[in-house]
């Protein structure tokens, strides 16, 4: 792994894709990777990411924040270690040197640590003291990509994910986001899904699946 200022970084913006989703305690199960609704949900994702190396994109870039930045991370980690892609280039994007800090789970740190020393290229997009460092990071994977990969469901406005969704719209790239409140019977258990379906569909570009 080498660290890479922002104004050194250079990618193939057309064969470059980036991720985008929820943090683990907005997730099914608050993200538990024991339960069968988040292995469904990161086999939906491994699946994103094998089409999108189909589709020719060699170049994943994650905001590494603990839940889908983390777990698609992973992913990309394990599919190019597998030999049957070809080269794939991880990058991590931080939005501040010190976010390990702010990783809370043991678990979750020792995944951080790992993806960190495995992937390709690390990113430091800004300071702590920057207020703005997440949006920052967050325009910075726009601006280099022209996919996006990620897990959406309603919320609150001031959710980073659906920022991302909006910077990514207005730039024009490809949306690929999983909508939990379109298959809940894959993602959550029996009583959740019930309310799952009556809340109101996003109005996102959302998987068929």
């Amino acid at each position: 792994m080498k660290e890479i200022s922002v104004q050194d970084f250079t990618c193939n913006k057309l064969n470059t894709c980036c991720f985008t989703g929820h943090r683990s305690r907005d997730l099914p199960f608050g993200g538990d990777m024991r339960k069968q609704g988040m292995k469904c949900l990161a086999s939906s994702l491994q699946l994103l990411i094998v089409e999108a190396v189909a589709d020719g994109y060699n170049t994943f870039i994650s905001g590494m924040s603990d839940g889908i930045d983390l777990l698609c991370a992973q992913l990309v980690l394990e599919t190019a270690r597998s030999g049957r892609y070809g080269d794939i280039r991880l990058v991590c994007a931080l939005p501040y040197r010190e976010q390990y800090g702010e990783i809370v789970s043991t678990p979750d740190k020792y995944k951080y640590t790992v993806v960190i020393d495995g992937c390709d290229e690390k990113v430091i997009v800004s300071e702590k003291s920057d207020r703005e460092r997440y949006k920052k990071r967050n325009q910075f994977m726009v601006d280099n990509s022209s996919r996006v990969i990620g897990v959406i469901k309603s919320k609150q406005f001031g959710s980073g994910t659906l920022q991302t969704v909006n910077m990514a719209k207005r730039a024009g790239l490809e949306i690929k986001m999983i909508s939990l409140e379109k298959n809940p019977q894959l993602y959550i258990d029996t009583d959740d899904a019930r309310s799952f379906e009556k809340a109101a569909m996003l109005d996102t570009d959302s998987l068929p699946i």
